[in-house]
């Protein structure tokens, strides 16, 4: 089954319908704030990512928290609960850390090791236990890259703030190994579908150095896997006609490749309210995807999630309009994020999980 599935996505005949497992193998104090990994951390620290929140715990106490996180946050439970509402893919967050090894001297070649080590068994159970046995596709997106290529949280930077990714050799080589050894981990699973090859990057990332890192990725790759390979622009850079994106590694010479775009309606739309957000969903979001011209968009994350005040059916025309915009794309999309820590189904947009529980979401 997953065979197949897997087939017909990368075939462009099933678009991706799926959530994020944010917060789970790059953890996110917003998100899990209730979960152990952060007991005895101050929350100045917390808020700045993995790194920083390991390198104060160390490994005596850092190790057994993170691995109460990874046990408790997400289990094959969630993965059934997945299923059951008819999505087909998890994307799911990794950092550079999960390989266990930096071969590129330079920079610092220890970085790795701060962190709580084994979250590659908890990956290998979701791509070859849990996403076969309820029929999920999983797509790995490259969430942390050593040097951090956009200095957010999510980056777990060892410098929050600031990005080094691009400006170091070694750490854009130490990403090539990265991906290249998780493409080959799996390339035989068949609930393995791809890999994300970069998220986020933000502007004081060298373009340049980012789609010559691409090229090289999908070289390395595609000398033994056909999988699935998504590229993302600078963030900034997520309209139709603002970069020269939509030329980018374009058929027939690169073949299963998808441009991802992360449109929240979140950031830069403050103050906007809730009428303007749907009429910008149901009209500006969707030309835009229309005027696309470069390879299938795929939208690796989007929420209902915003700064406006919403009744539940203004939400769900909200959540169908941004729906209703993405599926114009034939790569589909992923929602960030499944669940909070101890998600009590709230109302809180951004869980998915929520968001189905009270109809918000329909699919």
């Amino acid at each position: 089954m997953a065979q197949n599935l897997k087939n017909d996505v990368k075939a462009g005949r099933v678009p991706m319908r799926g959530v994020n497992l944010g917060g789970w193998l790059v953890a996110e104090h917003w998100m899990t704030s209730a979960s152990p990994a952060w007991n005895e951390v101050p929350e100045h620290i917390a808020k700045l990512g993995e790194f920083k929140t390991m390198q104060h715990l160390g490994h005596a106490k850092g190790d057994s928290q993170f691995n109460q996180h990874r046990d408790t946050y997400i289990t094959e439970e969630d993965f059934r609960d997945i299923a059951k509402a008819k999505m087909n893919t998890v994307r799911i967050p990794v950092g550079y850390w999960i390989t266990g090894f930096d071969n590129q001297p330079g920079g610092d070649p220890d970085g790795w090791k701060v962190y709580a080590p084994g979250a590659i068994n908890y990956l290998d159970r979701a791509i070859r236990e849990w996403a076969p046995r309820n029929d999920i596709l999983v797509l790995i997106s490259f969430h942390a890259a050593k040097g951090s290529q956009n200095g957010n949280d999510h980056s777990s930077p060892a410098d929050p703030g600031n990005s080094h990714w691009s400006h170091y050799p070694e750490n854009v080589q130490n990403t090539v190994d990265a991906v290249e050894w998780l493409a080959k981990r799996y390339n035989n699973d068949a609930a393995f579908l791809g890999i994300g090859l970069l998220n986020e990057p933000e502007k004081t990332t060298n373009e340049e150095v980012l789609k010559k890192y691409y090229h090289e990725a999908y070289a390395r790759i595609r000398a033994f896997s056909d999988c699935l390979l998504t590229v993302s622009p600078l963030l900034y850079q997520q309209k139709p006609h603002d970069s020269d994106w939509a030329r980018f590694m374009q058929a027939p010479q690169f073949q299963g490749i998808r441009h991802e775009w992360h449109r929240y309606q979140v950031w830069g739309y403050e103050g906007w309210d809730k009428n303007r957000l749907i009429n910008y969903a149901e009209n500006d979001l969707r030309n835009e995807i229309g005027a696309w011209t470069g390879n299938w968009l795929f939208f690796g994350e989007w929420s209902v999630a915003s700064s406006a005040s919403f009744n539940n059916d203004d939400l769900r025309r909200y959540a169908r309009a941004q729906i209703d915009a993405y599926a114009q794309s034939s790569g589909g999309w992923t929602y960030w994020t499944w669940k909070f820590y101890n998600d009590n189904l709230s109302n809180n947009g951004w869980s998915m999980k929520a968001m189905l529980h009270h109809g918000i979401i329909q699919l």
